[in-house]
């Protein structure tokens, strides 16, 4: 299999992924066709490429590593990238902030990852993440940067406050004065995710013990005005957010 089909066939799973959990077993070919290298490098740029990538990409991570002897030199590849892209943020988000939208939606997927795997290695990643939501909100932010720390909060609150709740109350903060401003990034969708991030931050980063009477009314309007799902939007799990991809 050479580097063009490999292409094709993360563009496969990427769409097969909207419909739904992968079979493992369409990851096994990966490992016996690539050296850990090779597939690290493939993988990389897929994720910069393609916003919906970065959970596949953690999932192929981890099955290689429970089940190939391969595992380990191709989680370490992931790593260094991971930690070279977080380095060179600054060249990667002037070159394109979409790009750098999706290396921190990486790095938060595979961040999970690690911690399954080896979670002495997973803190690693734990100052980067805090550095790029900060990053996400105060350098210039478009409106797709708030949503992505938006979503990414609404995933990964609890474990980022569990880390370091003193970081956390500063990005709610953060986030708070947002709401409050007239920026042009910022609309109704973006405020509405960014209410819910407060309530679960309010509420212990718990869903369920927030009172319907809260959420009901932003979450019917978050369903409403959600942006129409373009060719290059990526669909992903949750109920809020921008998907995107350059391919």
């Amino acid at each position: 299999m050479d580097d063009e089909q490999l292409r094709e066939l993360f563009s496969s799973l990427a769409v097969l992924a909207q419909q739904g959990p992968i079979p493992v077993q369409a990851y096994s070919v990966l490992v016996h066709n690539h050296s850990p290298e090779v597939l690290a490098e493939q993988l990389h740029q897929r994720w910069l490429a393609d916003g919906r990538f970065a959970n596949i990409a953690a999932n192929i991570v981890l099955h290689v590593r429970k089940t190939n002897s391969s595992g380990l030199a191709l989680s370490s590849c992931i790593l260094a990238l991971l930690l070279n892209d977080y380095r060179n943020r600054l060249e990667v988000r002037n070159r394109s902030k979409l790009m750098f939208r999706n290396s921190v939606k990486a790095l938060f997927e595979i961040y999970v990852v690690f911690l399954e795997i080896d979670s002495c290695i997973a803190k690693c990643l734990e100052k980067p993440m805090f550095k790029c939501l900060d990053f996400l909100i105060d350098n210039h932010p478009e409106s797709e940067d708030l949503v992505t720390m938006g979503v990414l909060l609404t995933e990964h609150g609890m474990t980022m406050n569990n880390l370091n709740p003193y970081l956390i109350d500063r990005l709610i903060v953060k986030m708070r004065e947002k709401i409050c401003s007239d920026d042009d990034q910022m609309n109704g969708y973006i405020r509405r995710i960014f209410l819910h991030v407060l309530d679960l931050w309010a509420f212990g980063w718990n869903e369920l013990t927030i009172p319907e009477s809260l959420t009901m009314q932003y979450n019917d309007k978050i369903r409403d005005d959600s942006p129409v799902r373009e060719r290059k939007k990526d669909v992903g799990k949750q109920e809020f957010g921008s998907k995107e991809s350059i391919v």
